[in-house]
């Protein structure tokens, strides 16, 4: 175990996790065991606007109907 990932900011390890090297593994395996102890320092968190969501009308289960004019 490499102890210089103990002090890195969960951000920076999140950055550093992409990596495919010795590196990301470490990284990965510092991430995996901050969430088995519950660690958070707060810089990685992400929050979602529930406003700038834009909902859009389902058309699930809807019948459109056309009927032929007379002639």
């Amino acid at each position: 175990m490499n102890l210089t990932f103990l002090g890195k900011t969960d951000k920076e390890l999140h950055a550093i996790g992409f990596q495919q090297d010795t590196d990301g593994k470490e990284a990965r395996r510092e991430i995996q065991r901050r969430k088995l102890v519950g660690y958070c320092d707060g810089t990685n968190i992400q929050v979602v606007d529930p406003k700038a969501e834009i909902e859009t009308e389902s058309r699930v289960g809807t019948v459109i109907t056309y009927t032929q004019g007379s002639r």
